[in-house]
């Protein structure tokens, strides 16, 4: 029986500038936040079996990126630096989740961190800086 994120609180979300193959895009809110993820699919393996740690990489700037630019109010960001840590491969039969936390914010830059899990364990590591942009007027 595969996975279902529908049934265990999920619900799908808008993932502007995220390529087609890694959606659908799920969010899971909670009490501090909330969480990204994904359901893995063939198109994202590296030839070894497991997710290409360059998917890992681009979902972790995304989802970092959301965590923040909810937090300064929906306006324009950028990332500025994004430090990657991979701890363990990606799995081709695990739902991937990513959660952020904020660690600094001042009224221009966004320190964050983040953990991409897979059935609760680490697989990836991050720290990032992001810029907030003045919004297009």
């Amino acid at each position: 029986m595969s996975f279902d994120p529908a049934t265990e609180g999920w619900e799908q979300t808008e993932a502007w500038g995220l390529p087609e193959f890694l959606r659908p895009m799920w969010l899971r809110p909670d009490t501090t936040g909330f969480s990204l993820g994904f359901q893995p699919n063939a198109a994202l393996n590296n030839g070894r079996g497991v997710i290409h740690g360059g998917i890992l990489a681009t979902y972790m700037d995304h989802s970092l990126g959301r965590t923040v630019r909810e937090a300064v109010g929906r306006v324009p960001i950028a990332t500025i630096q994004l430090d990657l840590h991979y701890l363990a491969p990606g799995s081709m039969d695990l739902f991937v989740e990513v959660r952020g936390d904020i660690t600094r914010q001042t009224r221009s830059i966004v320190f964050i961190r983040g953990m991409l899990t897979q059935g609760g364990k680490p697989v990836l590591a991050a720290s990032g800086i992001w810029k907030v942009l003045s919004p297009k007027g």
